[in-house]
């Protein structure tokens, strides 16, 4: 597999959310990468070393909680996922690299609710107000 691959296979057994899309994917890994590059490998390596066991979710959890800097990044790849956004090692705030990518967040959709300040298509602003 090729590092986008990885990342891709490595973000979809942490969210439990497949398939994801790989422009989103080789967009989150970039930025994720700037800041947290070693950890980011060591963690696709230990997810692709998983890959075969009866239970890759249930041996990627074991290791993750092994090791506090696979914890951290585990945490970073699964909040950009679902919100956009991360936290830097020096703890300030990575936002969303743009409104779409907000918008696309995993977050929504399994709250089932649109994103805040984006109103669904169908309906527009004030939809609300209005009876099904």
């Amino acid at each position: 597999m090729t590092p986008a691959a990885d990342f891709r296979a490595l973000s979809e057994l942490l969210t439990g959310e497949a398939p994801l899309d790989q422009a989103t994917a080789d967009a989150h890994r970039t930025r994720l990468e700037a800041h947290y590059a070693s950890a980011l490998t060591r963690l696709i390596d230990t997810c692709r070393s998983v890959a075969g066991e009866p239970d890759p979710g249930a041996a990627l959890f074991a290791a993750v909680n092994a090791d506090p800097e696979l914890a951290r990044v585990a945490r970073e790849t699964l909040a950009i996922w679902y919100t956009a956004q991360f936290t830097r090692p020096d703890n300030t705030q990575a936002g969303p690299e743009s409104p779409a990518r907000y918008r696309d967040g995993l977050v929504w959709n399994v709250i089932k609710a649109h994103p805040l300040s984006a109103a669904p298509v169908p309906g527009g602003y004030g939809y609300w107000t209005r009876h099904p």
